[in-house]
């Protein structure tokens, strides 16, 4: 598209580098730092001619000092921690086979990634291929049945729960449910499939593989190979590291530095990492089942919620209220802290709110949101936990799970699991039975890294989780969608309650799903979900207090 450039001066230039330049992370590192002191932009193919010695000519030595030149900047750079140089290449993966309990452990478990990853919701799990660590062979039998009873009780409660499902399946669409045809058969069959697929899932063990597309750039590349070896799962995280940085040196032989200026990267074996030095410090047992003293703690200060607020600044609206007047300029007389809260929160005053892209992240009046920080005490899912981090903004230090083992069965029971009783038998059973093989397997002596792959999506995961009301706003957003996951919708439910009490002029704005914050905006269509419509019109006189209740499916 045409545009104008409004001034006398010339145009500035905009260069879309190919796609090959990040194959050459070396010379794209090196090129970035000579732009910061050269006169013009460094170019990233001049860089790979430089270190190309079949150019050099007979007599030449100019070229060998500026590529020894070059080789030791690439090292410099990473010893004087000037490390933004490295975070220009950025790398597509596409991983496969990999175990949930990897990807949550490690993979997702730091916001410098994109991914996305094959759902558990949307696609059957079939169970062909497991995740398998190596046990001695009169061991594996106590896996693989363990394995053998997960899949079992995936497909039994994803029976069990049709029936409770294709009933409020036709409650919530009745049009729909009595469509005719073999195309609305069709797709009522596949709606309550996935529905079912989605509370089935929580019997299945962490060994589950799964197919992802996974973007770092070269930074997070290089964090990676040092610290795969931490806990929980540092075997199989160190293979697939080594594999991503081997596909990475075969395009660029200068990654890890040249063969003269190695990077000093220090890689971490498992028993140098910070938390497992700790963990013996207070000597935690990482060979067997934990002490019951620190569960019992924690659960006892949620008193009753799965999130509960535990730190909030009790001036944050004054706070949030000055941070909007500075970003304009106004002063307390012309802009009240109810009205400065309401430019930013209110959909009504705020068109960015009601846009598809959330453009907080780039707006200066927005930006005031970071200001306002939450910390939450959570106990929620594994299967929760796994869409939870995904919320990057919102930080967490999720727990070592080794550490977290309990010689009982420590699971969330979902609610549509909880109403059927038959589901609700089948649901402890395969609990149960992955439980006492994990247990087993344990007292055998078998490590925890490999016993872990046996624990169940439901497993509780306790740990505490911060981030500001920029980064939480959108995710409870998102999530009060009647369309979300419940587990995940409850939680921000309680998340947005607690809020709305401790800071109600904030939280008058926070507890609003997309289609109420769009209908307010006068964005339309006001539900955003298209064919993944829930149904219900929840914009039309909506109660916060009443929003769980209204929620059916």
């Amino acid at each position: 598209m045409e545009a104008r450039y409004p001034f006398q001066s010339t145009p500035p230039k905009v260069t879309l580098l190919p796609d090959e330049s990040s194959a050459h992370p070396f010379g794209l590192t090196v090129a970035a730092a000579w732009s910061c002191y050269g006169g013009r932009p460094a170019k990233v193919e001049n860089v790979m001619r430089l270190m190309d010695e079949s150019r050099d000519e007979p007599g030449d030595e100019a070229r060998p000092h500026r590529r020894k030149r070059a080789q030791r900047l690439y090292s410099d750079l990473f010893e004087a921690g000037h490390h933004t140089t490295f975070q220009h290449a950025n790398f597509v993966f596409v991983l496969d086979g990999v175990s949930r309990l990897a990807i949550w452990s490690f993979f997702h478990h730091h916001p410098f990634y994109n991914s996305e990853q094959v759902s558990q919701r949307y696609r059957e799990v079939s169970g062909k291929t497991m995740v398998t660590p190596d046990l001695p062979d009169h061991l594996m039998p106590i896996y693989q049945g363990a394995i053998d009873r997960s899949l079992e009780g995936y497909r039994r409660l994803t029976e069990l729960m049709t029936p409770h499902l294709a009933e409020r399946y036709g409650q919530v669409f009745p049009a729909r449910a009595k469509a005719k045809g073999e195309a609305a058969e069709q797709r009522r069959a596949s709606e309550i499939q996935k529905k079912a697929q989605e509370i089935a899932r929580y019997v299945l063990p962490l060994a589950t593989p799964a197919h992802f597309y996974h973007t770092i750039n070269g930074l997070t590349l290089l964090r990676y190979y040092v610290l795969a070896n931490q806990l929980d799962v540092p075997g199989e995280v160190r293979y697939l590291v080594n594999q991503m940085v081997n596909e990475v040196l075969t395009i660029d032989p200068y990654f890890l530095g040249a063969p003269d200026y190695p990077l000093d990267l220090q890689i971490l074996a498992a028993e140098d990492t910070v938390e497992f030095d700790v963990l013996n410090e207070v000597r935690q047992n990482l060979n067997g089942n934990s002490d019951e003293s620190f569960f019992q703690e924690f659960d006892r200060q949620l008193g009753g919620y799965h999130s509960r607020l535990v730190s909030y600044d009790d001036n944050a609206e004054q706070t949030l209220a000055n941070a909007v007047r500075s970003v304009l300029g106004a002063s307390s007389d012309e802009l009240t802290d109810p009205a400065a809260i309401a430019k930013v929160l209110d959909p009504a005053e705020n068109q960015y709110l009601g846009h598809p892209l959330f453009l907080a992240m780039n707006s200066k009046l927005m930006q005031s949101l970071n200001h306002v920080p939450f910390t939450f005490q959570k106990r929620i899912s594994g299967a929760e936990e796994a869409q939870n981090q995904r919320h990057r903004g919102s930080q967490s230090s999720s727990p070592v799970l080794s550490a977290h083992l309990r010689e009982e069965p420590d699971v969330m029971v979902p609610e549509d699991v909880a109403r059927a009783p038959e589901a609700l038998e089948e649901y402890h059973a395969t609990v149960k039975a992955l439980w006492d093989a994990k247990n087993q397997l344990l007292d055998a002596g078998v490590e925890p890294e490999k016993v872990l792959y046996l624990l169940p999506n439901s497993h509780n995961v306790r740990f505490y989780e911060t981030g500001t009301l920029l980064t939480y706003y959108w995710k409870w957003v998102k999530r009060l969608c009647f369309n979300a996951q419940r587990e995940i919708f409850e939680t921000a439910r309680q998340e947005t309650e607690q809020v709305k009490v401790a800071l109600p002029g904030i939280g008058e704005y926070v507890a609003r799903p997309p289609c109420v914050v769009r209908h307010h905006a006068g964005s339309k269509p006001f539900c955003p979900e298209g064919e993944r419509y829930c149904g219900i019109p929840v914009w039309r006189n909506y109660d916060f207090s009443g929003i769980a209740q209204r929620r059916v499916m």
